[in-house]
Order: structure tokens, then sequence, then C-alpha cells
């Protein structure tokens, strides 16, 4: 699409340049008032003026743009009601401009939207299977860029079958997966929003030590004081599986006690935090640096709404967390945004959790597994997006591509 800028007198002199220049197939996109005169914004789509565009698409656009010329002659070349002429040139009131102006931007909202549709019919028509990919990552509801950047990734010359499984497979490979963080010695904070499952996925990691290693060799510390109940909680967590539980206050006390448990696997619950807490996030930070043996593991609950993971991972996983772990998996009835976030940021992810059962819902990561359950649940929750929805979602971005 080629765009200009155009300064003229009045609006009659700026329409008459533009359809010298770009013709009839011009749009008008912005008008405004300057001291010259007036300034007008328009552009033609080069491949539609070319004759490139279909009979049908053709007469859309033209509808669309004509209408958008009329408006922005009546606008201009009609005086107000109750404006004063003076010299044949108009002052046209502020209550006109603005309806003026939101009619212009209701014709290139509608316009837009038209192109769009007409972007992703064509290209529906130019490249069937990878349109039928994008609409399958819809349906997951998967982050449109991310969906865009994995059809852009696809191989040429891919069968219908393999184009069917090929972006799964590709999604499954941008998500990083690490080993579980259980060692013999080290410690491992537990951070996250407020309901995340922080406690009962330490639960989880603490019953699964004290199977694989030794109770004696494990410390559980609290130092949550805002939640009530928090630390009887990890007391009688402790006092089942015979492990030591202590409580300390402040960033300082806990790096002190890290250092002093070297040798020993510590376990520590924190208390939630908002996904835009900066200032927590920068004494993690801070402790992180202050301690080598401490890793931090971000819990990301797979209920939550898309936004409240991205925000979290956003403050929490870059130069914070180590690793992280999905919770409330059984909750979800969409994965997709949660693995949008994952293979955007590249957090490793550790664990998963599917169930409020100590410790056997606790399962170490697996990439392509997350994939196929976000696959089962699109399907249990019959997703399906529509030809409306698949061209506001992707059509700029085909046409921009094409």
């Amino acid at each position: 699409m080629k765009m200009k800028r155009y300064v003229a007198a009045d609006m009659r002199s700026a329409l008459r340049a533009i359809r010298e220049e770009q013709g009839s197939d011009a749009v008008i996109l912005s008008t405004r008032q300057i001291s010259e005169g007036v300034e007008v914004c328009a552009a033609v789509d080069v491949e539609l003026a070319a004759g490139q565009g279909t009979l049908a698409e053709t007469a859309a656009l033209k509808q669309l743009e004509r209408s958008a010329l009329e408006a922005a002659a009546r606008a201009h070349a009609e005086p107000a009601h109750g404006s004063v002429e003076s010299g044949g040139d108009y002052a046209p009131s502020l209550a006109a401009e603005r309806s003026v102006g939101e009619e212009l931007r209701s014709l290139r909202n509608l316009l837009e939207q038209q192109l769009a549709a007409l972007a992703w019919n064509d290209f529906t028509r130019r490249e069937p299977l990878k349109a039928r990919a994008l609409a399958d990552l819809a349906n997951l509801g998967l982050e449109r860029t991310l969906a865009l950047q994995i059809v852009g990734d696809l191989p040429a010359a891919l069968s219908a079958d393999q184009v069917q499984r090929a972006p799964y497979a590709m999604l499954a490979r941008r998500i990083q997966v690490c080993p579980a963080p259980l060692q013999r010695a080290g410690a491992l904070a537990l951070i996250g929003l407020p309901g995340s499952g922080k406690s009962t996925t330490l639960a989880k990691l603490a019953a699964r030590y004290v199977l694989e290693q030794d109770a004696a060799n494990l410390v559980l510390i609290s130092t949550d004081d805002e939640r009530l109940g928090s630390h009887e909680q990890l007391r009688s967590l402790g006092r089942v599986l015979g492990a030591r539980v202590e409580t300390v206050t402040g960033m300082d006390e806990l790096a002190a006690r890290v250092q002093a448990l070297s040798g020993r696997f510590v376990l520590i619950d924190t208390p939630g935090v908002s996904g835009r807490d900066s200032a927590t996030a920068a004494h993690y930070r801070a402790l992180r640096a202050r301690c080598a043996d401490l890793q931090f593991m971000l819990v990301l609950p797979s209920s939550a709404q898309s936004g409240v993971v991205d925000e979290a991972v956003v403050h929490f996983g870059d130069g914070v967390a180590h690793c992280c772990a999905l919770t409330r998996l059984d909750e979800a009835v969409s994965l997709g945004g949660v693995l949008s976030a994952l293979a955007r940021s590249q957090l490793p992810l550790a664990y998963v959790c599917d169930g409020p059962t100590i410790p056997d819902d606790l399962r170490p990561a697996r990439a392509h597994q997350l994939v196929a359950r976000a696959i089962e649940l699109s399907r249990q929750a019959h997703s399906c997006a529509d030809d409306e929805l698949l061209a506001r979602r992707y059509g700029g971005s085909v046409h921009a591509a094409g």
C-alpha cells in the first residue's frame, strides 16, 4: 500500500491532486486543518490498482473508498450550520469537525476490516494448507504473532498430513524444559501469584524428596507472613514428613539461613505477589545474586488469564526465576495463553501439576505432552475459529507478508 501526505489550500484542491496522482483507487485516511489550508493523508493499494484483485473485491473496495472521499468532500465543501463566511472560505464548527472525524474513522475501520477479509480470503486460496495451520493454532488460543512465526517457518512442499502435525511439533520445540530441580543439596524458593498453588506444589516436592532421598536432609522454610495459617500449615507438613521447619522474616535473614544450611536441601515457601510487583522482583534478583546455591521456581497457574501469566513471566522470569512449574492443569479450559508465554519467554519448564494429590499429581514436564493436552482441551471445548475471526486476527499480517 502506497501512502502520501498532501497539503493544499482547500479540500477540493487536495482531492484533485490525489485523484490526479493516485487515481480513483485512492483512499482518504485522515484530514486536518493546518495553517497552510488542509492536510490530507491518502493511500492506494498498488496490487488492486494494478488489477490484481478480483472484480468483486475491487468493486467492494471502491464502494468504501468512494464513501470516504464523499464524506471528506462534504465536510469541507459544505458550510456548517451557523458558520461565518469570509472571502468564500468556511469556518466549520467544532461539532461538525468532530462529526466528520468520527465518520472518517468509522469508514477507515470498515475499510480495514474489508481489506483484512479480502486478504485472508486471498491467502486461503493461495496457501490453503498454511491457512488451515493458522486456524488450528487459533483454536488452541495461541498468541497471533507466535502462530504467524510458526507457520512462516514451515518447510516448503509439505503434504496435507504433515502440515496438520508439523505446527504442533514446532510449537513443542519452542517450549524449553529442564531437569527436575530436586537435588541432594541446594535451595529452591517457590514464587508466584497469590493462589497459584505454591504451597501445594512445595508439599508435593517435599514428599517426593522424602521418597527419593532422606527426610533428615530436608529443611522447609516459611517466609509467608501474610497468609493466615501459612506457618502452621508448613509445620504440619514437616511433622508428617519428619522434616525440619523454620520461619524467617526478611530477605537478609533468608539469605543467612540459606548460606548456613549449605549441604541440606531447602524448600522455601514465599508470600504471593502480584505479577506487576517489580519491587519484590528486584529483591528476589538481589537475593539470587547473593546466594549461589539458591534457585527460584516461578509457579504459574494454567487456569489463569493469559494476561496475568504474561505479567508474571515478564517481571519474574527475566533474571529471577531459573525455571517454572505449571499448576492447576486439571482446571484449565485452554492452554494457549500459557503456552504462548512459555514459548515467547523461553523460561524452562520443570514440572506440571494436574491435580491436588500429593505427590502423585506432580510430573516432570514434557513439551510434546503439554501441547497434546492443549489440543485435547481445544477439541473438548469444540473451539472453531470462523472466517471472520481469522480475517481480523491474521488478515493484515498475511496481506503485509504477501
